[in-house]
């Protein structure tokens, strides 16, 4: 079991990512519907990405670094730190200690950057060269939930800071890893294996990895990081058209969201919707107003969401003895993907229907359970 573990870290991280989920989704129901428990705000977001997403990612990128830099696997020592990392997260959310709660998930991020450095350090093989933005990711990662942390723990010194946590690790940190992870993983699930032979060409040579990564990848890394500085310093219009560009870029070079995928698998179908979900969210938050925060739920629920289940759902079948004829099913995937675009609308919808914005706002949580 611990072998197996190691071996395939999301089979610890997955589920307890989804029963993350699950429980954020379960305080909205019961508060929208039923006006049952307090107002779930804070627990949700701490559930959603502190949990579901962080659990989500981290499970992922231990699995699959091995595999692209041809490396040891997770150590023992390593997954026992995890896991205690894991156990303390669950603690410090189940006594309400938000700071000590976001301390965890900084260490988390940590253990992650140490894994995976070493594990680039002796590579074997390079990989692909748009996980440049996965490192940025996972340093984001730590770094605003290290901010999170602090803000909460010692508010005096630190409550100004809030803010700067919560742009970096709600906005960016996921922004970053689907640049970087799906610049090669997207255009490969959704069978376009030219672009994916292009990149190989590239990144498989025996060269050095940074010497490798084309200037359109750099001149893409210089634009995030400038769109971070933009809008930590308040200039929310201009980092948000940035990460608009970048994005159409990235559907347009490497997702090639504007052609149809060869095989029409529902599970590919539904893996380009959460797609074209980021690109029209990232597209109508350049001309929001006073909605920002309700018009981001198209892009954290009908993109990030709807995306972490569709690579979670591939990661779970390649490693297993089910053949991937099972993505050509209608259900699971279109009753999923169909649920969570309405659950994505109706969380948007919300604030514009009068009197009922509680009642939507569980009616989404339902859907999307």
């Amino acid at each position: 079991m611990i072998e197996r573990l190691c071996r395939d870290p999301y089979r610890l991280f997955f589920p307890l990512g989804a029963m993350s989920l699950l429980y954020g989704l379960i305080l909205w129901m019961l508060y929208g519907l039923f006006e049952f428990g307090d107002f779930p705000y804070e627990k949700h977001i701490m559930l959603f990405l502190g949990g579901y997403l962080s659990f989500s990612v981290i499970g992922f990128l231990l699995t699959a670094i091995p595999r692209f830099t041809s490396t040891d696997f997770l150590t023992k020592n390593e997954l026992f730190l995890f896991a205690l990392a894991i156990l303390f997260s669950i603690v410090t959310f189940l006594i309400d200690k938000i700071g000590f709660f976001w301390g965890t998930i900084h260490i988390l991020f940590f253990l992650l950057i140490v894994f995976a450095a070493k594990r680039f350090s002796e590579r074997k093989n390079n990989p692909p060269y748009t996980f440049i933005f996965v490192g940025l990711g996972v340093i984001l990662g730590a770094l605003g939930s290290l901010i999170m942390s602090l803000s909460y723990i010692s508010p005096a010194e630190f409550h100004s800071l809030e803010k700067f946590g919560t742009i970096i690790f709600y906005d960016y940190t996921v922004f970053s890893l689907i640049l970087g992870v799906g610049g090669r993983l997207i255009p490969g699930i959704l069978g376009f294996s030219e672009v994916v032979n292009r990149q190989r060409n590239i990144y498989e040579k025996n060269a050095p990895f940074f010497k490798m990564i084309p200037t359109r990848i750099w001149l893409s890394l210089f634009f995030l990081i400038t769109a971070i500085i933009l809008e930590l310093k308040g200039f929310e219009r201009y980092s948000w058209s940035i990460k608009a560009f970048l994005v159409t870029f990235f559907s347009i070079k490497y997702w090639q969201l504007y052609k149809k995928p060869k095989l029409l698998k529902w599970h590919r179908q539904i893996l380009r919707l959460s797609c074209f979900f980021l690109v029209l969210g990232s597209w109508v938050l350049c001309f929001s107003n006073q909605y920002t925060t309700h018009l981001k739920h198209m892009i954290y629920i009908g993109c990030y969401s709807l995306l972490t289940l569709m690579v979670a759902s591939r990661v779970i079948i390649a490693h297993s003895n089910e053949s991937l004829d099972y993505e050509y099913r209608k259900y699971p995937y279109l009753f999923v993907g169909a649920l969570i675009a309405i659950a994505s609308f109706t969380r948007i919808l919300a604030p514009f229907i009068e009197d009922s914005y509680l009642p939507h706002l569980g009616y989404s949580a339902l859907l999307f359970g």
